[in-house]
């Protein structure tokens, strides 16, 4: 099918545009993780679960990503070149982050897929926010806090962060730096810049 240009395919442009999205994120992260030594024990000390409330610094990405490219996987892609990138720079995280990434990514390319890719409203982004919160949040619970039950305060309280962070960074703060990223015209070779 010459001549018939599939929307949904990879381009070269995609992939390097992809790619400078997951390397200032890595960049991004590894500056966020340095600071978080001292800020998320502060804030656990302050009120258990609130540090929380920072988390979606290292999961804006999933929805960043897709508003710019709008293409499948480019949350993916952008999650693990920004994790490997934080790995390499030096995290105490180690390659865990890139498993994370990836369910990170599953969480937010699945609210995209069930719009098919077409909707590319501040609604949708905030589910995909949302969702890649919750998904973040039960990680945490199941392989970081297992002491903590869902419903214990700690719980309850680490979940309302969580998914307050997920509105505001990876919701509301990934659609503005798209919006701005559009209006100042370097996306106007994309589809989400016209």
């Amino acid at each position: 099918m010459e001549g018939k240009r599939r929307p949904l395919t990879w381009h070269v442009i995609d992939i390097a545009v992809r790619a400078a999205v997951g390397m200032m994120s890595g960049v991004m992260f590894w500056v966020f993780d340095g600071l978080s030594y001292g800020l998320f024990p502060l804030l656990t000390l302050i009120l258990p679960g609130s540090a929380a409330l920072l988390h979606a610094l290292f999961y804006f990405p999933a929805t960043l990503g897709l508003l710019i490219v709008r293409k499948p996987g480019a949350s993916a892609y952008v999650l693990l070149v920004a994790s490997f990138i934080e790995v390499v720079l030096g995290t105490k995280y180690s390659v865990s982050l890139v498993v994370i990434a990836l369910v990170q990514a599953a969480a937010a390319e699945a609210v995209f897929a069930l719009f098919r890719y077409r909707r590319w409203t501040l609604g949708v982004t905030i589910l995909a926010a949302l969702a890649v919160g919750v998904v973040y949040n039960f990680y945490l619970l199941f392989f970081y806090y297992q002491a903590f039950s869902f419903f214990s305060p700690r719980g309850l309280i680490g979940t309302a962060c969580e998914l307050l962070s997920a509105l505001v960074f990876a919701g509301f703060g990934s659609w503005g730096l798209h919006r701005a990223l559009s209006r100042s015209g370097v996306l106007d070779r994309f589809a989400s810049g016209r």
